[in-house]
Parts: C-alpha cells; structure tokens; sequence
C-alpha cells in the first residue's frame, strides 16, 4: 500500500519543502496567532459575540440544557454542537458569562484551525512569505474576525473543516502506509465532528471522495490505499450525517418548513443577480452597512435588502471586507449608529483594497478548475494533491449554498446572501490564491516578501476597521 510516485508531481511536495520549518516562519505564524486571540478576545470584550440570531441560539441553547435531547431549535439544518458549548459555558460559569466563555472557546478553535490551514500549505506552497501571507490573509478578513466569535453555528465549522483537509491531504501524500490510515481516521473522525456544527459538512464525503479518484488518476496512490483511505476518512461521515439528518427529520415531521424553495425560481435574486455585476454595484466602495436605510415610497427600508439592487458578487464582496452586519462594538443588545468614525473611512478602504484580492482569488479558481479538467486527460497538467483538496471541499461548501440562492424565498431579507455561511469555502479559495501567486512568482525572489508587506497591511487595515 505505498504511495506510487507522481512523474509530474508539484515541487511543493517534495521533501526541501516539507521541511521548511524555519524559526522566523514559526514566529511569524506564532505571531499572527497570536494577534488573531487578541483581535477575538477585544470582539468578546466589545459584545461582538451577541450577534444574528442571538435569541434563538441562546433559547436553544437553554433548551438543550433542561432536555438534553432536544438538539434542534429551528429546523433540519440546525446542528447541536455550538449549543453544546453555550451549556458548557452556562455549567462552568454558574449562568453568570455562558455565551463569552462559548466566544472564547471559539476563537481558540478558529485559531487551531488556522494552524491545520497554514500547516497544510507547507505541502503546496514553497514560499515561506507566500504561507504566513496566507494565513495572515483569512485570519484577519472581517468576516472572519467577526463570525469567530458570534455565537452561532457558523463559529464551530472551520476548525473540522481544516482538520478534515489537513488529514485527508496528509493521507493522501504520505509514504507510511500506517501513516496513512491514521491521517485518514482523523479526517473522518473532524467530518464526524463537522456534521454536529454544520449542516454542510453533510456534502463533504464527495469531495473527498473526489480527491480519492483523482489522486489515483494521477498516479499519485494505488487504488488500494485509495479504496482504504475512502473507507476510513468517509463512511463514517456519511452514516453520521445521515443519522443527524434522519433524526432532524422527525423531530420537525408535520412542521411548516422554516426555509422554504421555489424550483422554478422565486424571482427575488435571478441567475442574473446571482453571475453578473451591475453598474450601481460601484456604490459598494463606499462600504454600507446592513443597517443602512434608504427611504422608498416614503417608507424607510434596509438599503442592501432591496431586491435586484446589488448584485451577488458585490454583496459577497462587501460582506467579506467589511463587518457588514455592524456587530463589533456592541452585537445586537443595542440599537447601533451607523458605522461610526473611524471604522466607516477603514470600511471604505477594505473594500476598495480588497478588489485586487477578490479578482485575483477568482482568476486563481477559474484557472485551478481548468488546469484540474485539462489534467484528466493530460495528468501532468495536474495540480498539487494540497491544492486538489482544499479545493474540492471550498467548492463542495461554497456552491450549494450559492446555487440555490434563486430559489429561497426571502434570500434578501433573511440574509441567506452573507458570506458568514461560506467562510470554509473562503479560506480555501484564499489558499488557492496563494498557492497560484507562488507559481507565478517561483523565479523572483523578492517579489514573495513585497507581497507579504501588502498583505500585512491589508490585515492591519481589517483588524482596525473593525476595532472598538
């Protein structure tokens, strides 16, 4: 069962690279860390964490303490995990600080999950400068900071996440056959754990399955350790998910659906809205909030709800480089300002700034899903195995949630087009993006290290825009 070796495999793979430790990287990701726990832990301090839905997780939450059965307070794609750790906090604190201790606990897990991320781009990703930008880069996104520590589901998902690509990818490009099935039996056992905080870890299992197939396909494991590796890393997953599911199921049979779908269409966002940008999406640069009013027909509505108004892509922009919900600095216990001063001038230039990323992180998928499809017939076209995997699973995240946007009803209104719900499908575009930069950039030296200041200052940027 060891490993056939890749005639065409990616110089980030070989062993100079795998033992590229050196001291001034581990400070530097030490650092970077540890600034994220202190950037989590001031959100925490300024009520950060009492964000969307906060009524209904902290009921849930105290549901599940009088009855610990009852694990779903809303509908099927609730998942109990996040809850688990508001009883947890309400057990240790004596009810006095439940939901910080959950926050704290939370920006602990975010953090390690940024270890497992940036650890994996050790495989994939030659430049030193090219790693600790990249971690720097999806620590500090205000989306990040922000659902870090809102108490919500979407706080608990990328630890799993990246543990599950990080030992699915470390399965996959190990010599030891024992080596192996361990890393296999970890990344099923972080799937497992995804699908008590995420429904969408229930979609997981295929693109790991995926990256099964192809690691074969290109001669990079014999179909023996792929057939094992598939059975450790996803059977487990997939029965776990399916008993979560089965048991959501009936606990809500007979309900009215909380998320409801019209198949041919709602008519709220189109295929149009969703693919393409519009003119008027230049008003992003300007940074609004979520709470911004607009007065139409003499009535004051929520100026990003409006339908047809923006499109997709630039609402996903806007909530990405911005605390587009206006959370930090008090949550929702009280009735917030618009944006104040100086946050809002910082907001602006986040935005703006992060054009570059964002078309850059787009040009990078593009060109990884077609170097992935050419190399089916040209396997020497083929990517890193790293690169296969994180890639696989941001897009088995990122594009059912997205492709079904024109068929919710309420997309707008409820908020089903904020880019809290994709953050693992983010962080492993940003990777991708990266990984691309560092072939680009191999031959020049210093380039690398230019890159890591902008993105440094791009990460500044964030944290200060954001900070109360």
């Amino acid at each position: 069962m060891t490993s056939i070796p890749s005639p065409g495999a990616p110089a980030a793979a070989t062993p100079a690279i795998e033992a590229g430790r050196g001291r001034g990287e581990r400070w530097a990701v030490g650092l970077i860390l540890g600034v994220f726990v202190a950037v989590g832990f001031n959100h925490i301090h300024s009520n950060t964490l009492f964000g969307q839905d906060f009524d209904l997780h902290s009921r849930a939450t105290e549901i599940l303490l009088q009855d610990p059965s009852k694990w779903f307070p809303l509908d099927f794609t609730n998942r109990p995990l996040i809850y688990g750790l508001g009883a947890a906090g309400h057990w240790l604190t004596h009810g006095k600080a439940p939901y910080e201790l959950a926050a704290v606990i939370c920006v602990l897990l975010n953090t390690l999950a940024l270890y497992f991320a940036h650890d994996s781009t050790r495989r994939f990703i030659a430049s030193p400068w090219l790693r600790i930008s990249a971690v720097a880069f999806i620590a500090f996104l205000p989306v990040t900071q922000i659902a870090a520590v809102v108490y919500a589901e979407d706080a608990v998902a990328p630890l799993p996440f990246a543990l599950a690509a990080w030992g699915l990818l470390r399965s996959l490009e190990s010599v030891s056959a024992r080596a192996s099935l361990g890393y296999a039996v970890l990344a099923g056992l972080a799937l497992c754990a995804g699908n008590f905080a995420k429904f969408s870890f229930m979609l997981l299992p295929a693109a790991g399955a995926a990256a099964i197939i192809l690691a074969w396909r290109w001669q990079r494991i014999s179909w023996k350790r792929g057939v094992v590796i598939g059975a450790l890393a996803l059977l487990a997953p997939i029965i776990t998910g399916g008993w979560i599911q089965l048991r959501a199921e009936r606990r809500f049979a007979g309900e009215p659906k909380h998320h409801t779908f019209a198949w041919p269409g709602t008519g709220e966002m189109t295929w149009a809205d969703l693919l393409l940008v519009k003119p008027s999406d230049r008003r992003i640069l300007d940074a609004p909030g979520y709470w911004d009013i607009v007065v139409i027909n003499g009535q004051n509505e929520y100026a990003l709800s409006q339908r047809h108004d923006y499109s997709y892509p630039a609402l996903l922009h806007l909530g990405i480089y911005t605390d587009v919900l206006d959370y930090a600095g008090g949550g929702q216990l009280h009735d917030l300002p618009p944006r104040p001063e100086p946050q809002k001038t910082w907001s602006r230039w986040a935005v703006r700034l992060g054009l570059l990323s964002s078309a850059g992180i787009f040009l990078a998928v593009l060109a990884w899903v077609a170097r992935s499809a050419a190399a089916l017939v040209i396997p020497r076209l083929a990517p890193a195995t790293g690169v296969l995997v994180w890639g696989l699973m941001a897009l088995a995240w990122y594009l059912p949630l997205v492709l079904l946007l024109p068929y919710l009803h309420n997309v707008y209104e409820w908020g089903y087009w904020l880019p809290r719900l994709l953050i693992p499908a983010l962080w492993g575009f940003g990777l991708l993006f990266f990984a691309a930069v560092d072939g680009l950039l191999a031959p020049r030296r210093r380039l690398p290290a230019l890159l890591a200041g902008l993105v440094l200052i791009q990460a500044a940027l964030h944290i200060r825009s954001a900070w109360f």
